[in-house]
């Protein structure tokens, strides 16, 4: 498994800050990276009072410049779109502009500027010559965004501040255009597009329709909306669906989405909300929530005035690339890499603030975030189960401030950051890493979430859950010597009446069956059950009768009590509780379970030595409710484990050679029970599998292995364990021999086997059909019977068959 790492951002490129974008209040530079994942490695610049750039991040230089005067400003960040002509690989940049030569007073913001020009800067002599290459066009809508991307050869899409959407062809001509369904005014909050073939979660036939998808965040009024718009090849757009988003909030700072559809929301108070976005038809969207919320802190955006200290940037799945400036000393650049799936930090990186970012108190400065689109799943790329990407960092300072108390001039910088991260959210990745964001992460609940969602560690619990949980703490804290009489009374009281049916069962469930809710159960062996005072080793309060009910009803599980389920009761001897544990509890770890075998055995030896001792008889006496080895050991055996997880609690539990050998003896003689006269060729010869006594022989030899793998080594430095290994060896060789001489017989009798089955298949479904309908038919079926009798007597012709046919 590959780990999340945000390695050294390097600086791309400065630039100093111009008066245009400060009579425009306008950020002083945009930047954006190709729409393609495969495109080559260029950022493209629109610097306010200066012109377009695009940079090569590999070179670290500009491949094409459009320089447009100390007048000109844009909307909008630019787009690129490279292609290859006559083996010369052209550059198209398209750019909105909000003042310049090409504008008239009636198209501020809605001009669009597009260029060719070689990548090497040198246009073509016929095919790129000069001015030609420079189209201009008025959008029917001012653009905030514009998009080139290399799946839309010869295209181009306008975003409007509203929500609209329009599609150019090669001459900047508008071809068509969508606006919302909702017809309140609406203002965008974030936009994306994503090639189709990405987005997992579009219903196939949407992948197959369109060539692209259009993701709008809408607000109108105090209402949060996504709307989707499916790009058709040839340019034509198709509402797909729109949904509101369930969050109360309206103070929202930035949004990212992924193409899996996971969406998270940041607000200015430091509530993150994540949500997945799910289409279930052509026209059907929906939004929910993914995972709980969580409550930022120590970032200066969450205080206010710093509104524009932050930026967020979805990467694969659901990780999230969230940058910002620290609250605290030192005040730094933070970027922060988190799985919102698990609501936890996979890496970090931290740099220095430049000397040339100036920070008012009241206004801060300018973070945004953009990053290159992860590659299609159904490409090499995107099949890795690393993914590299480079994620483009803007600092530039703010047009609100008050530039003459800056101590040095402003300028603007660009910073690429390159990532490694996970293909995929997994909870293997975010094991361990609970405690990484805990700088980050406020402790208080985020206010406004979903009603159906609550915090950490505090499940529902019905009233009167509630309250039988309460009288049973008020009898346990109230009586002498911590006694439980009186916690018992009321707990099977409370019992009682759920067995009467004040919670009813589902249809066809036993009454009997129905569990008990999880946060009752929890806090009750909290009550019953509490962890294991190390000093006295005996805590006085304790219900055996309790947490044997419960385990007949089979609610509970080894997480449930701290440390582990069976370590408690091993600690109040409760032997009786640990077998109906083995047998009905089934997240015991194997740890725990070979670590009361080693008991058992230990106990066992301790006493078989002092009945060769009488002056040891006191040690005889000293555990009576610890079972016989071979009574626990076929618990051990028949209990489902993971090799792995076995051979690791052998080794820390079970490492003495002397204390392995008992086991292996007692092993040794089920295989010779199963072995002995032919036993595996004769079907009522075999033991029953469900045996007390003795366990299946599979499951005795996969326990046998397991033990064996793991102290082999240990038994072959312990002399008297050779005999019982060459015992054990002239017991299973012939019985492997018999096997593999049987495995030739497996194909020649299988269609036997598989019609014998069958048959007993049919037998048993005819007399359940029978009994069943004897049930239901009840007195009506005698009249049938008679009614068949006399029908088959007035045909008079009975049964008959065909012995022998010849033509």
């Amino acid at each position: 498994m590959s780990a999340a790492t945000v390695q050294e951002p390097f600086l791309l490129s400065s630039y100093p800050e111009s008066a245009v974008h400060r009579k425009h209040s306008a950020a002083p530079v945009y930047a954006s990276l190709p729409s393609s994942s495969d495109a080559d490695p260029f950022v493209t610049v629109a610097v306010h009072g200066d012109g377009v750039h695009v940079l090569d991040t590999s070179m670290l230089h500009p491949a094409v410049s459009h320089t447009l005067g100390p007048s000109t400003s844009f909307s909008c960040s630019p787009a690129t779109r490279i292609t290859r002509r006559n083996g010369v690989r052209v550059c198209t940049t398209y750019a909105v502009l909000e003042a310049g030569s090409d504008v008239r007073p009636d198209a501020k913001g809605k001009t669009v500027v597009a260029w060719e020009e070689a990548v090497s800067g040198v246009t073509g002599s016929e095919d790129l010559p000069g001015e030609k290459n420079k189209r201009v066009a008025v959008a029917p809508h001012p653009v905030s965004h514009i998009y080139a991307p290399g799946y839309l050869p010869n295209t181009s899409i306008l975003v409007g501040p509203g929500g609209q959407l329009s599609v150019a062809d090669e001459e900047l001509g508008v071809q068509h255009t969508s606006a919302p369904q909702n017809h309140q005014a609406s203002t965008l909050l974030r936009h994306f597009l994503f090639p189709s073939v990405a987005c997992t979660f579009l219903p196939p036939s949407s992948i197959s329709s369109y060539n692209a998808i259009s993701l709008s965040f809408l607000r109108s009024g105090e209402i949060s909306r996504v709307s989707m718009v499916g790009v058709a090849q040839d340019g034509s757009l198709n509402i797909l669906g729109e949904c509101v988003i369930p969050i109360d909030e309206t103070d929202i700072m930035d949004i990212s989405c992924s193409n899996t559809g996971f969406i998270s929301i940041l607000l200015y108070s430091g509530a993150w909300h994540s949500f997945s976005l799910s289409t279930f038809s052509t026209s059907t969207l929906t939004v929910s929530a993914a995972a709980e919320p969580i409550r930022l802190q120590a970032l200066t955006f969450t205080s206010p005035g710093r509104v524009a200290e932050g930026s967020l940037c979805a990467l694969t799945s659901s990780h999230v690339l969230l940058a910002g400036i620290t609250s605290g000393s030192p005040v730094e650049i933070v970027l922060l890499l988190w799985d919102l799936r698990y609501g936890v930090l996979l890496a970090q990186q931290t740099l220095p603030i430049p000397s040339t970012l100036p920070r008012a108190r009241k206004t801060g400065a300018i973070v945004r975030l953009t990053t290159l689109p992860v590659p299609s799943p159904n490409t090499a790329a995107g099949k890795a189960a690393t993914i590299q990407l480079n994620a483009v960092l803007v600092l530039a300072p703010s047009p609100e401030r008050d530039s003459q108390a800056d101590s040095s001039p402003a300028r603007s910088t660009i910073l690429v950051v390159p990532l490694s991260v996970p293909a995929n959210s997994t909870i293997a990745a975010a094991l361990g890493r609970a405690n990484a964001g805990a700088r980050w992460v406020s402790a208080k609940h985020v206010t406004g979430a979903l009603p159906s969602q609550h915090p950490r560690g505090a499940p529902e619990m019905s009233a009167a859950a509630r309250k039988t949980l309460n009288e049973m703490r008020a009898s346990v804290n109230g009586s002498a010597g911590g006694s439980v009489a009186g916690a018992e009374a009321v707990f099977f009281e409370y019992a009682k009446q759920e067995q009467k049916g004040k919670r009813p069962a589902a249809p066809g469930t036993p009454q009997e069956g129905q569990p008990l809710e999880y946060a009752f159960v929890q806090s009750v062996l909290a009550l019953v059950l509490p962890p294991t005072n190390e000093k006295t080793q005996s805590p006085a309060t304790y219900s055996a009768k309790i947490v044997r009910y419960l385990l007949e009803r089979r609610t509970l599980s080894s997480s449930m009590v701290e440390g582990g389920l069976l370590l408690a009761l091993v600690a109040r001897d409760d032997w009786e509780s640990i077998s109906l544990a083995m047998r009905t509890v089934t997240d015991l770890p194997e740890a725990d379970v070979v670590h009361l075998l080693s008991k058992v055995v230990t106990v066992r030896r301790r006493s078989s030595a002092a009945d060769d001792s009488a002056m040891q008889v006191d040690s005889v006496s000293a555990a009576p409710s610890v079972p016989a080895l071979a009574t626990f050991l076929v618990q051990c055996v028949v209990y489902p484990f993971t090799p792995a997880s076995e051979r690791v609690a052998f080794r820390k539990h079970l490492a003495d050679a002397t204390d392995i050998v008992p086991v292996l003896e007692v092993l040794d003689t089920w295989v010779v029970r199963h072995t002995e006269n032919d036993a595996l060729l004769s079907e009522g010869a075999a033991p029953s599998p469900s045996s007390p006594e003795l366990p299946p022989l599979e499951k005795v030899l996969a326990f046998l292995q397991t033990l064996l793998d793991a102290s082999f080594l240990a038994l072959l430095a312990h002399p008297p364990a050779h005999r019982l290994l060459r015992t054990l060896a002239a017991h299973l060789e012939p019985a492997l021999a018999l096997t593999a001489a049987l495995e030739h017989l497996r194909a020649p009798l299988e269609p036997f086997a598989r019609a014998a089955a069958k048959a007993q298949q049919a037998r048993a479904d005819g007399a359940a059909a029978k009994e069943a309908g004897a049930k239901t038919d009840g007195g009506r079926d005698w009249r049938r019977k008679r009614k068949m009798a006399h029908e088959q007597a007035a045909v008079a012709v009975g049964l008959y068959q065909v012995e022998e046919l010849v033509l």
